[in-house]
């Protein structure tokens, strides 16, 4: 009895820790693995943490992705330990020096995966980051409306998961898979120097950076935020922005999001609806309306049944006697390529028939609302981010190849349409959206960026740093900006 009452001896508490560390190690590499197969280099922070169920969202965006993590991560961790530990009870076990490095040598491994899986994060960038006293608040500027149209036109606001304009290069693809789209927006003004802003490049940075001028950094860029909320798991998102959608909602304008993904994910939710959008339409919506399981992928809704809805809802809008504004999301294009019935394509790679089918949809669909709309409707067309290059993606050697990559980016409007400079990033969208409806700004200034119509000078801001100095002020911390933006309200 006192035998079975007596503490665990030291030895079989160094086992047990020792097996936790080799676990732990596992675990740390399996999901530094993991998340470089699955979201590339590139991967930040900042995305992280907006992104990740639970932290960013309610929403999983693809639940596919969820379980395979889990068996990745835990479950074949777990199951080497268990099978070592097997193997290792077989063998006649060391004593003295021998002893000491069973523990040394686990913690060691512990150590080193803990740095691999932070540095896969974007950690260290971060920590730099947060160390940091640099700020671009002195080039942030709220749009200030000098004056509004007279005869308000609509706002049709496209935009084409991880499209770019490289995939219209014949010797690279062996085809353009951007015909369609080409063929849909001959007549559309076309700008082929849009460029992913730096630390850019998921779907609602893409959202952020267009419609509010600013990149996506999470709440922890703001002393005193709580670090907790952000994205869906916030009651406001971003709350001190002035955005696209606000200066619309002031002047009348109704704002509608019609997308085929869960708008729980990353907070894209909470993030339209404090940002002046009135009806957020999603997954949930259609699966409330009894959509067709085989128009449905990991992702979401197809891009043919998307604009079927669409023209629904735009039918609406325009019934209505106030002017509108329609923001779309398509998702075909996102990895995995989602194929779908109606969908001939063969190709030997999976996203070129997504592009293509896609491409098929958005040219159908842009020919509808052109012959119906386009008389008093400016339409913007635009990839929301660069495509991903993770190990898990399609034409990840192609990309690589290419010396420049840009955003695709069509503009119809019924007046002509004169852009002012070659080049530019995402943060000149936002000054460029309200221009194209005859809202002047001052100085066409908007957030960070510049409009890329009108006659602006870029003396004194962002856009007007030479690019060494322009990226180091674009990426630094501006907690002072950020307090704000995340928890104040616009000033």
């Amino acid at each position: 009895m006192a035998k079975l009452l007596a503490p665990a001896s030291p030895s079989v508490g160094r086992a047990v820790l020792s097996r936790l560390l080799v676990w732990l190690t596992l675990a740390c590499l399996m999901l530094a693995g993991w998340m470089r197969y699955r979201f590339g280099d590139q991967l930040s922070f900042d995305a992280i943490l907006t992104n990740v169920p639970g932290v960013g969202g309610n929403g999983a965006g693809n639940a596919d992705l969820v379980p395979e993590a889990i068996v990745l991560v835990l479950v074949l961790p777990a199951a080497v330990v268990l099978i070592g530990s097997a193997v290792l009870a077989l063998v006649r076990r060391g004593r003295g020096q021998v002893r000491r490095l069973r523990m040394l040598i686990p913690v060691g491994a512990f150590v080193v995966s803990l740095g691999i899986l932070l540095t896969v994060a974007g950690v260290p960038r971060q920590a730099i980051a947060l160390l940091s006293k640099e700020s671009f608040a002195e080039y942030y500027t709220e749009p200030q409306v000098v004056s509004s149209p007279d005869k308000p036109r609509n706002l049709i606001t496209l935009y084409l998961e991880s499209i770019e304009n490289s995939f219209s290069d014949e010797e690279v693809f062996g085809e353009n898979l951007l015909a369609e789209l080409d063929r849909a927006t001959e007549d559309f003004a076309r700008y082929d120097g849009l460029h992913q802003y730096p630390e850019g490049g998921w779907t609602m940075a893409g959202f952020v950076s267009t419609q509010c001028g600013i990149p996506l950094k999470s709440s922890l860029m703001g002393l005193g935020a709580d670090p907790n909320l952000v994205g869906e798991q916030a009651e406001q998102y971003l709350p001190g922005a002035v955005c696209v959608g606000d200066v619309l909602a002031d002047h009348g304008y109704t704002n509608t999001y019609v997308g085929g993904a869960d708008t729980e994910f990353a907070g894209k939710k909470t993030y339209l609806h404090n940002h002046g959008y009135d009806d957020v339409w999603g997954l949930r919506t259609w699966q409330g309306r009894g959509v067709d399981p085989e128009q449905t992928s990991p992702w979401g809704l197809s891009d043919h049944a998307l604009f079927e809805r669409a023209r629904e809802v735009l039918a609406d809008l325009d019934a209505k006697d106030e002017p509108f504004h329609l923001t779309m999301l398509t998702l075909d294009t996102h990895e995995p390529a989602g194929i779908f019935p109606g969908c001939d394509q063969n190709d030997p790679v999976r996203m070129a028939s997504g592009i293509k089918c896609s491409m098929q949809q958005v040219g159908q669909f842009l020919d509808d609302i052109v012959a119906e709309y386009g008389d008093d409707t400016v339409i913007v067309v635009m990839g929301d981010h660069l495509k991903g290059t993770a190990g898990a993606s399609d034409y990840k050697e192609e990309m690589a190849s290419f010396d420049e990559r840009t955003i695709a980016l069509r503009i119809w409007s019924p007046d002509e349409v004169v852009f002012n400079r070659e080049t530019a990033d995402q943060f000149s969208m936002a000054g460029t959206f309200l221009e194209l409806l005859d809202f002047q700004l001052e100085g066409g200034r908007a957030g960070l960026g510049v409009s890329l119509i009108g006659d602006h000078s870029l003396a004194g801001t962002a856009p007007g740093l030479p690019p060494d100095e322009y990226e180091a002020a674009v990426t630094a911390r501006s907690a002072d900006l950020y307090r704000q933006l995340w928890q104040g309200t616009p000033s």
